[in-house]
Formats: structure tokens, sequence, C-alpha cells
């Protein structure tokens, strides 16, 4: 058999936001997977972060208040944008030769009576 994997380097860039910011990262990396299953239509063995950059982060602040004046604290919310380099490991469906076999149809039911008389005929 031959090889059949083959190795691709792709930049993607995926953002996540968080209440803190290791959950920011956490979301922004966990979005690698699927961006890449959007793009490619062949079967993805292994996906690989090589480098990650840092494109964007940003924290917003504000003051959250109970009944609009009493017991006010300040709350963050957390952005990141990254640049992620991966290499993907898939497998080409137009490189992989298929070989048709014709069958019978597998969801057909067979119908037992045909049979016997189609039988009878060819004996007669």
């Amino acid at each position: 058999m031959e090889k059949v994997t083959v190795k691709k380097r792709q930049v993607i860039q995926v953002e996540g936001t968080g209440k803190e910011k290791n959950l920011a990262f956490a979301n922004a990396l966990n979005q690698i997977h699927n961006r890449v299953l959007k793009e490619k239509d062949d079967v993805i063995v292994r996906i690989e972060p090589l480098d990650i950059q840092i494109v964007k982060a940003e924290q917003e602040t504000f003051t959250e208040r109970f009944f609009f004046f009493f017991l006010p604290r300040t709350r963050a919310d957390y952005r990141v944008l990254l640049d992620v380099e991966v290499e993907i490991t898939l497998i080409e469906m137009e490189t992989v030769p298929f070989v048709e076999k014709r069958v019978a149809d597998p969801n057909g039911l067979p119908l037992p009576f045909g049979k016997k008389k189609r039988m009878q005929k060819e004996a007669n």
C-alpha cells in the first residue's frame, strides 16, 4: 500500500472571550478544530499547533451595581485574537482510488413467493 497521509501547514485566526484570561485563550484554541473542518473536505487525522502569535489582547472592565446603587463591584471581560500556525495531517480524498463493486440492494426485502413461481416456470 502507498502512503496516503499528507502534512500541510496553515495559519488560522481565532478569537476567544471569557471572564478570565485563561478562559479567553481556551475559548480561542477550542475553535481551531472547527475552523479546519469547515475549510477541508478531506479526512483530518491530526491537528497540531506549532506557533501562536497574539494579534490583540483586550480587557474590558466595568462597574456592576446591585439595584443601580448598592454593592458596586468591578467586573472584567477578556478578549484575545490569535494567529495559530497548525500542521494538519490529512488524507486527501481525491488521491484515494476507490474500486466500484455492484451488489444487491442491502435495504431491499427478499420476496419469497416470487422465487418459487420463477423456479416452477423454469422447470417447465
